[in-house]
């Protein structure tokens, strides 16, 4: 929320130079993102009017679970006042919005103008034919705000969420946009007590061997050493066992995601590693952790009962609210833990925002306009300053005032910067394959079974999975 008296939609520039820097980052050529950036536009353009469309209703389908709803719900009245749209807002939970998404998209019509999607389903969604391509429309002035500045989002958002080659079947490459990153990206950072590691003259955990060592000695009958998702839950496999099993040097899967010999290799070593290594820092975590999912990990570590943690950089960022924290001043963080030769880095997570086809037709270029505001600068600024939601623009995150009050964005971003799109992300199959994995280490976590059974038999029901689907021979 705006506490300096300036217009809290103010946002600050970036040059074409750091964009490229970024570029190379995610691994997005020159030629790519010279295609993708275009030709600068003028600081002005005649034919745009924002209230080109007022009086317009449109509909927006949306996360429930992740603040993006209640962010955008406080900029509505805005939305309106310099747009003359009225946006109306639908945000179900998770699996709900992924359901209701299909229903919408399959349909004659969509009852939604705009619908926001996980990366994760983005070769589903937009790969199914789904999505309205959105290069032109970027790329007229007359529909496009003169400041909305298409090459300032992250290359790596837009990878993850806007870029499709629908004629490849692949995600991330080509130059067509059919979403815009939105309403948040994001990655897996390092979370830790400060206070705690200085009493007890410990570093930050730069391996997990550290972080092991750091849970051991910090562990006591009110602070759990470490916490993670143990939960029966998407990020359980996601983020903690994902992020441990590619630091260590895993590759999860091999072959080609449109052939038929795209073989994952969770029975590796890496693999049964990864779990193992949550199995045994069980004993200093919170006594319940087989059940924690989001919620429970930012409650413990907000109220102080928690020294460590791997997470969301996004759903942690409420950690770092003075208001609702008392752990605020006293929280570090930093890039993932790695083994040693390793390179920090965990899964590319985000939401992109795109116009189905199937809306009426009247009002595709209204949604643009809504699209374009709701993805603005000042709008991404707000719901960083309100929410510690992860920014989609790369000038959020060297935005002085913003780094002074949130130094954790420095981290965030170079955790997009170097975040790994998940291969099974790049087939339909992702979450059937993803609820697989969670349910068998989960299973692990409460004694069921040992890692590498648990490695076994995920191993054997996505090879099921995917020869059923014609990815493995």
């Amino acid at each position: 929320m705006n506490t300096k008296g300036t217009d809290p939609r103010a946002g600050t520039g970036i040059s074409r130079r750091r964009i490229l820097q970024g570029a190379g980052a995610v691994g997005l050529s020159g030629t790519m993102m010279g295609a993708l950036l275009g030709q600068t536009r003028p600081a002005a353009a005649a034919g745009y009017d924002p209230k080109r469309y007022a009086g317009t209703k449109l509909s927006i389908l949306m996360t429930g679970d992740e603040n993006d709803h209640r962010a955008l719900g406080d900029l509505l009245p805005q939305l309106e006042a310099e747009t003359g749209i009225k946006l109306e807002i639908t945000s179900p939970a998770l699996g709900a919005l992924i359901e209701k998404t299909l229903q919408n998209l399959k349909a004659d019509r969509s009852n939604f103008e705009l619908v926001e999607y996980l990366g994760f389903l983005t070769t589903q969604q937009v790969g199914g034919g789904y999505f309205e391509q959105l290069n032109a429309y970027i790329d007229d002035p007359n529909q496009t705000p003169p400041d909305w500045d298409f090459k300032d989002f992250i290359p790596g958002a837009l990878h993850n969420v806007g870029i499709y080659d629908k004629k490849a079947h692949t995600l991330g490459q080509g130059s067509d946009v059919y979403g815009i990153p939105g309403l948040h990206s994001g990655s897996v950072i390092y979370f830790y007590r400060k206070d705690l590691f200085d009493a007890a003259g410990l570093k930050p955990a730069k391996t997990w061997d550290d972080f092991k060592a750091a849970a051991q000695k910090l562990h006591t009958g009110k602070i759990a050493g470490c916490s993670f998702i143990g939960a029966n839950d998407f990020s359980l496999a996601a983020v903690d066992w994902y992020t441990r099993f590619i630091t260590t040097g895993g590759v999860l899967m091999t072959g080609d995601a449109n052939g038929k010999d795209f073989r994952p290799q969770v029975n590796s070593p890496e693999g049964i590693g990864a779990l193992q290594m949550l199995i045994d820092v069980l004993p200093y975590a919170p006594k319940n952790v087989t059940q924690y999912g989001f919620a429970e990990n930012v409650d413990g570590f907000s109220t102080g009962k928690i020294a460590q943690m791997i997470f969301w950089s996004t759903i942690a960022g409420p950690v770092f609210d003075k208001d609702k924290s008392m752990v605020a001043d006293s929280t570090g963080t930093g890039p993932v833990p790695a083994a040693p030769g390793q390179k920090p880095r965990a899964i590319q997570g985000g939401w992109g925002v795109g116009i189905p086809k199937n809306v009426d037709p009247a009002k595709k270029a209204a949604a643009w306009l809504a699209l374009t505001w709701i993805t603005n600068k000042a709008s991404n600024r707000y719901a960083i300053e309100k929410y510690q939601i992860d920014a989609n623009r790369t000038s959020a995150f060297s935005d002085p005032a913003l780094l002074k009050q949130f130094p954790y964005l420095t981290d965030s971003m170079q955790a997009i910067a170097d975040a790994d799109i998940i291969p099974t992300a790049r087939i339909d199959e992702f979450f059937q394959m993803n609820d697989t994995m969670n349910v068998e280490f989960n299973k692990a976590l409460i004694g069921g079974q040992d890692a590498k059974t648990a490695c076994a038999n995920v191993q054997a029901s996505w090879e099921t999975i995917l020869r059923k689907a014609g990815h493995l021979a």
